[in-house]
């Protein structure tokens, strides 16, 4: 009978990142930002049974067409959502993205023949993504990315898996806006195998001697990088896809949206990235190891893109990773040769204690076993925003009535989730949708300027959800000392306004009266 494997250090290494990073998402409670719309949308596209391609969910844009490029996580994820609700999509989001830094941990260990190494790399990269890492579409890209490297780098032994990612790309194109990040990184490895060998300098001296050797190397990268341009044209949209992402990059840019600003020491990813810089550059001028085209390659596309924008600093520091890995081994290696006969692994009892306090700690993560997890005892742990929005949803929803709600857009992602068509919202985390009219009346009104209630007005406003926790500090007074408005209810950090009827009432009854 074969004995089971047992644990050893390499395994504790191994484990340590993705775990890491399934227990961080998992035990998560903050709120699901940029979920709530595409569950909506994903609804909406399993009871229709076609793309939703205008929108339901707004006031303000009512109908406006647009390109759903994340339709294919949609429908997934709301088919999970009827499956287990929000539990079961978290555990299955951690999942993925413990599978993406299992990945990464692989490819960076490959890179440099240390696992230790890769497995230090691999955490600075979870710190650095972990304010990122919520219940989104971003999740597939971050892993389909991954998996990509994965297999590009294997495709230098065994070319036939160059025939894998069109399909991943393809696939890709369907169910997140990030999909070019895979061709650019598909380009540069076929551009660095064009380069790695040298042949191009003989092209000046011997150029038939030359042409042989390289076409026979770089035919099947060129044909695969063909097939992945093309690959992204197998959407509902086809060419026009590229549309949505050049809209959606400049709009969130112009509009100064939190993860499309340039990435500073403010925030956990802005210090992680530039701890990668420095160190890279550290390495890079101490060390000897002379970097492989495809990296020199990598650095040049995908740093410009991270200097610009903290949500491309995650593509950085996952090109990033193996090269670190890669250059610290090297560095290492010079400075402590290793010995000649490395003794293989054995197991050890603390191997085994780790993997199974490891495993055992993100099983306790789990969205189900949350009442026996010691972290969640803590003061305000286990809260969501989601359960406040929620009351609020019901209490509308009892009034029997639709009506026209302003709140902060981040939050009408779940007005729009749970009461849409009934109520419908100013605006929701859609950027792209709304245009740049709508979102000045929006700032005009959260900041409290002195035509807020005039903009109320004109758009028929007939509930205020707003946030006491700060986001609505200059307008919160002012809606409390209004006399067209009465809090109504409230719960948590959310507080509901309504309009006072008897003041529209005799707004329009001294309207038809006055001369």
């Amino acid at each position: 009978m074969p004995r089971l494997p047992l644990p050893t250090d390499a395994w504790v290494r191994a484990l340590l990142a993705p775990v890491l990073v399934f227990i961080a998402t998992a035990l998560d409670r903050n709120y699901q930002t940029d979920l709530w719309h595409h569950l909506a949308r994903g609804r909406a596209i399993v009871e229709d049974g076609g793309l939703l391609d205008h929108d339901r969910l707004s006031f303000t844009v009512p109908g406006k067409a647009f390109q759903d490029a994340n339709w294919l996580w949609q429908v997934l994820f709301y088919r999970l959502y009827e499956l287990g609700g929000l539990p079961l999509m978290q555990a299955v989001n951690s999942l993925l993205l413990a599978a993406a830094m299992a990945l990464l941990v692989r490819l960076a260990w490959r890179r440099s023949g240390s696992l230790p190494i890769a497995t230090a790399v691999c955490v600075l990269v979870f710190f650095g993504l972990w304010q990122v890492l919520i219940v989104r579409p971003q999740t597939f890209s971050l892993l389909l990315f991954v998996l990509l490297a994965t297999i590009l780098e294997a495709a230098e032994r065994r070319r036939w898996l160059l025939a894998l990612p069109p399909v991943l790309v393809a696939l890709w194109a369907n169910v997140h806006g990030a999909f070019p990040a895979g061709v650019v990184l598909v380009g540069c490895y076929a551009l660095g195998a064009a380069l790695e060998k040298g042949d191009a300098a003989l092209f000046w001296s011997d150029w038939k001697r030359a042409a042989s050797p390289f076409l026979a190397r770089t035919w099947p990268w060129a044909v695969c990088l063909l097939a992945c341009a093309a690959a992204t044209c197998v959407n509902p949209y086809g060419w026009r896809i590229y549309e949505f992402v050049l809209l959606t990059t400049r709009v969130a840019s112009a509009r100064r949206i939190d993860e499309w600003l340039p990435p500073g020491p403010d925030l956990l990813i802005g210090k992680a990235w530039i701890a990668s810089l420095v160190l890279l550059v550290v390495l890079l001028a101490v060390g000897r190891r002379r970097p492989a085209w495809r990296e020199v390659l990598l650095v040049c596309c995908f740093l410009p893109l991270a200097c610009k924008s903290v949500r491309m600093v995650a593509w950085w520091l996952l090109v990033c990773a193996p090269l670190l890995a890669a250059q610290l081994a090297a560095l290492w290696r010079e400075w402590r040769p290793e010995p000649n006969q490395i003794e293989p692994a054995r197991p050890t009892v603390f191997a085994g204690m780790a993997c199974a306090v490891m495993l055992a700690a993100a099983g306790l993560s789990l969205p189900w076993l949350e009442r026996f997890n010691p972290v969640f005892a803590l003061p305000g742990r286990a809260h969501r925003t989601e359960a406040d929005l929620q009351v609020m949803v019901d209490h509308l929803g009892a009034e029997g009535h639709g009506g026209r709600v302003f709140t902060r857009f981040s939050w009408g992602e779940y007005l729009g989730w749970g009461l849409a068509p009934a109520c419908t919202v100013f605006m929701d985390g859609r950027i792209e949708l709304y245009p740049d009219e709508v979102w000045a009346l929006y700032g005009a009104v959260t900041r409290g300027r002195g035509d807020w209630q005039q903009v109320l007005d004109r758009h028929g406003v007939d509930y205020l959800l707003l946030d006491t926790a700060g986001y609505h500090a200059e307008l919160l007074p002012l809606v409390e000392r209004s006399p067209e408005w009465r809090a109504t209810k409230q719960q948590g950090s959310a507080v509901l306004f309504e309009r006072r009827r008897e003041r529209v009432a005799g707004r329009l009854t001294g309207a038809k009266e006055a001369p």
